[in-house]
């Protein structure tokens, strides 16, 4: 296990905890379903099928996580996500609380 450095994020919320609030987790399902339509989401997922409502909502959300200074980058939310569902790192509480 690595040593966390004082005041660093990751002695925050501890490695494996992710760092995705609710905002990038829907963004990352819908890079998801617009990259493969075919794949699967997960039975707690409801998103829509229709691409061009997705490319909205995928443009909205990015713009609002510009604004808010969180990672937006289909890259790694997607590498965030995968290790969410492969079980190495747990959603906060706090990925579901609004600010």
């Amino acid at each position: 296990m690595r040593k966390a450095v004082k005041g660093s994020r990751k002695e925050e919320i501890g490695e494996d905890v992710s760092y995705l609030d609710i905002n990038q987790l829907e963004l990352a399902y819908i890079n998801r379903a617009i990259d493969d339509p075919r794949k699967e989401a997960p039975p707690f997922v409801e998103i829509g099928k229709n691409k061009r409502i997705l490319l909205i909502q995928k443009r909205n959300l990015e713009s609002f996580c510009r604004k808010k200074g969180k990672e937006y980058k289909k890259g790694p939310l997607e590498t965030e996500l995968r290790g969410v569902l492969g079980g190495r790192k747990g959603l906060s509480i706090g990925c579901f609380l609004f600010r």
